[in-house]
């Protein structure tokens, strides 16, 4: 009977064994397998976070090598209050005032104790410090290695601008949220801005971080991606100079403001591009060559001839005949002197820049064909510049040219334009008849030094013949040697150009004393290599474009000389292409960078 008992207890204690084994298992099947998504994520929760891995802004460089816009990476030190210990805090709270005198710190301990109580793990100072800064925190709290444990940095970049006043109008600006807003930097935004990535913030038991790269994907691990940076065709002394020429001028004839352009002739490059005043702040940042029109007056009249010679209206030795005045419906258009009436031919026209003869001339041209070349020399369209704010142009109609507005746009008046419109135009008359689109990028690079976009010189249409090119061109050589021009003779040197002065239209009609007075210059006569505008608009006291425009031009077009080293014919002998040499050198120099700086060395 015991032995019988005892077999059954044994039975019993076995059986209620292997229950138990069978209910633990599956306790932890349910554990580890039912719910194990659940609890993995639950643990990653509790040590794993994750923040976004900002990328990089790329730079922006002149052509000729100078940096005009890059990133300063900064940092703002941000504390884990579930880590601290409170016996640390008040050491933790000297060495973050110490290394950064200005924060402002009081209420900074009893925030510390409510997010611990409350569980909460984010802490930031606003505080933005740098490198140094952060290396003497992380070195004050290694001397005692409890103290790091809760103290990480978040890392970010400030956009830096060099030569800010001379550049801004072209290199623009970003917001707060690092996306450009004006100029290249929005323009090229999605190529200087790169690709973020996320990092995730891994924390042991001791309370101590592992940043690792992960893409935002749940599969596969990459880093952020740094943005390119931008090359511009601007070159850096071409700007200088003629910014400095229109201050001058800006502060000379007290001037409403001051407008100039430099164009590489053949390809349509912008080597400059400025004006003033200068905006005080972001907001008032004008790029006034692509944003203000003007009506540009006498350096209008030789686009004209060179339609009516183009549509044989006229020879290039054509005789007009005027006494000083004519009469177009129910309007009187008079010359500004003696000097262009009689029997003309077209050197005297354009030399002394007569209206009545452009009148006539205009005359000549079949209203329909006159109004399609000012289309092909897109007068009523963007130019397509890669810069942003170019403003859209607001060209009259067909059936509102009318022929009191086709006698008055023969000379440059009754028709509104930009000023980069106005040399696109132009430049296409001096460069055999192709308009070159304007452009300000030249590429754009990787880190490594590769070339991810190249601009090239893009045509857009033929609008004169090359014969016709070079009699205008001729044309405009003999404004400078004999005509109203003269100012610009350099000895040697073959210049074209054209003066223009034209009053500006208000309310009431055109204001008595108000102009806007050009220059556009180009050269050498044969072989164009460069065209230049300047425009000053409301000049006080003179305000003939060749007392105020014209002076500016010149002493680009010697700097010019003097700094490419180009001779008579056009040739330039200095060269100043190992400019985008010593860029590329420069990013392939990261490495070394890289190197530095996780070795604590701050890299120049």
């Amino acid at each position: 009977m015991r032995r019988y008992s005892f077999k059954k207890r044994l039975l019993f204690l076995v059986f209620s064994v292997l229950a138990l084994f069978i209910i633990l298992m599956m306790r932890l099947f349910y554990l580890q397998v039912i719910q194990g998504g659940k609890r993995k994520e639950e643990g990653d929760r509790q040590y794993k976070s994750e923040l976004v891995e900002k990328a990089k802004r790329g730079k922006i460089y002149s052509s000729d090598g100078e940096i005009l816009a890059f990133d300063v990476e900064t940092y703002e030190v941000v504390l884990d209050p579930t880590i601290i210990k409170e016996e640390n805090i008040d050491e933790i709270i000297g060495i973050i005032k110490k290394n950064i005198p200005n924060a402002d710190l009081k209420s900074l301990k009893q925030n510390i104790l409510q997010k611990k109580k409350d569980k909460k793990r984010y802490l930031k100072i606003d505080d933005k410090i740098s490198y140094i800064q952060k290396r003497s925190i992380l070195d004050d709290l290694g001397k005692k290695k409890y103290l790091k444990l809760g103290v990480f940095f978040e890392s970010f970049s400030i956009r830096n601008y060099t030569k800010n006043d001379v550049f801004k109008e072209v290199v623009g600006f970003q917001n707060s949220e690092n996306e450009g807003l004006y100029g290249v930097e929005k323009y090229y935004n999605d190529l200087l801005k790169g690709k973020d990535g996320v990092v995730e913030i891994f924390k042991s038991p001791h309370g101590i971080f592992n940043l690792t790269s992960v893409s935002s994907g749940k599969e596969a691990k990459t880093s952020s991606e740094n943005g390119g940076n931008v090359i511009l065709t601007i070159d850096s002394v071409v700007q200088y100079t003629l910014d400095a020429e229109l201050k001058k001028a800006y502060e000379q004839f007290s001037a409403e403001s001051t407008s100039g352009v430099v164009l590489e002739t053949e390809t349509g490059k912008v080597l400059a591009m400025a004006s003033y005043p200068k905006g005080q702040d972001n907001s008032q940042v004008k790029n006034r060559p692509i944003t203000d029109l003007f009506e540009p007056g006498s350096i209008f009249k030789p686009l004209i001839v060179g339609m009516a010679l183009q549509e044989k209206a006229i020879s290039e030795n054509e005789i007009i005949t005027s006494n000083g005045w004519i009469k177009i419906a129910d309007r009187t258009i008079k010359d500004h002197d003696s000097s262009t009436t009689g029997a003309l031919t077209l050197d005297k026209v354009i030399a002394n820049s007569s209206n009545v003869a452009m009148v006539k001339i205009a005359q000549k041209v079949d209203k329909k064909v006159f109004y399609s070349y000012l289309e092909k020399m897109r007068l009523n369209k963007k130019t397509g510049v890669d810069t942003y704010s170019e403003a859209t142009p607001r060209m009259f109609t067909i059936d509102k040219f009318t022929e009191v507005r086709r006698a008055n746009v023969s000379f440059g008046q009754g028709i509104n334009m930009t000023q980069l419109q106005m040399i696109g135009a132009l430049n296409s008359l001096v460069n055999n008849g192709k308009y070159m689109r304007p452009y300000v990028v030249d590429s754009i690079v990787n880190e490594a030094g590769e070339t991810i976009k190249k601009n090239s010189p893009f045509q857009e249409s033929v609008i004169f013949s090359p014969e016709v090119s070079l009699k205008v061109r001729l044309l405009m050589e003999e404004v400078v040697t004999k005509g109203t021009g003269k100012g610009a003779i350099i000895e040697g040197y073959r210049i074209g150009g054209k003066t223009g002065t034209a009053q500006k239209a208000g309310i009431n009609g055109y204001e008595q004393g108000k102009y806007f007075s050009s220059f556009f210059g180009f050269f050498p006569v044969d072989k164009p290599k460069y065209t230049i505008l300047v425009t000053i608009n409301e000049p006080k006291g003179q305000y003939y474009g060749a007392q105020v425009a014209l002076p500016s031009v010149k002493a680009i077009i010697e700097k010019m000389i003097k700094y490419k080293g180009i001779n008579p014919e056009g040739v330039t002998t200095t060269q100043v292409d190992q400019a985008k040499k010593n860029i590329q050198t420069e990013q392939r120099d990261l490495n070394k960078i890289n190197q530095e700086f996780m070795s604590g060395i701050m890299p120049n």
